[in-house]
C-alpha cells in the first residue's frame, strides 16, 4: 500500500474550498469594519461593530449614523445610510463615501457628516 502526502500548501481533500473562502471573506470583513471603528473611536466617537451585517453604526444609539461595506462601481466601497424619511425613495437612504481601502477618508466623511446632525454637549 502506496499513502502519498500532498505538498505543503497543497489544499486538503476534505477541505471545502468554497467554505474556506466564506471564513476567509469573514474574516476580511471583521478586520475592515475593526479598521473603521478604530478610526472612528480614535476621532472620539462611540461606534458599534455589526459583522454579520457588514456595519457600523456610529453615534448615540438615539440617533446614530449607520455606515456599511457595499459593492459600488466593481469594488466594496463604505456607504452611509439613514433611517428613509416618509415620501423618501429607498434607493436615496445610501450614499457611497469611499473605497474600502480608504477609511480615514470614509472616517472623515462620517464624522463631518454627525457633527451636522447630532448635538455632542
Amino acid at each position: 500500500m502506496t499513502i502519498e502526502t500532498p505538498p505543503a500548501g497543497s489544499p486538503s481533500p476534505r477541505r471545502n474550498p468554497a467554505r474556506a473562502e466564506t471564513e476567509s471573506r469573514g474574516e476580511s470583513t471583521g478586520l475592515v469594519l475593526r479598521g473603521l471603528a478604530t478610526e472612528l473611536r480614535a476621532r472620539g466617537w462611540e461606534v458599534r461593530e455589526d459583522g454579520a451585517r457588514g456595519a457600523v453604526d456610529v453615534g448615540p444609539r438615539s440617533h446614530s449614523q449607520q455606515v456599511l461595506l457595499r459593492p459600488h462601481r466593481g469594488d466594496l466601497w463604505w456607504w452611509m445610510r439613514w433611517p428613509p424619511k416618509e415620501g423618501m425613495p429607498p434607493a436615496l437612504a445610501g450614499v457611497p463615501i469611499s473605497p474600502v481601502t480608504r477609511t480615514a477618508d470614509a472616517a472623515r466623511r462620517v464624522v463631518g457628516a454627525l457633527a451636522m446632525s447630532v448635538d455632542r454637549t
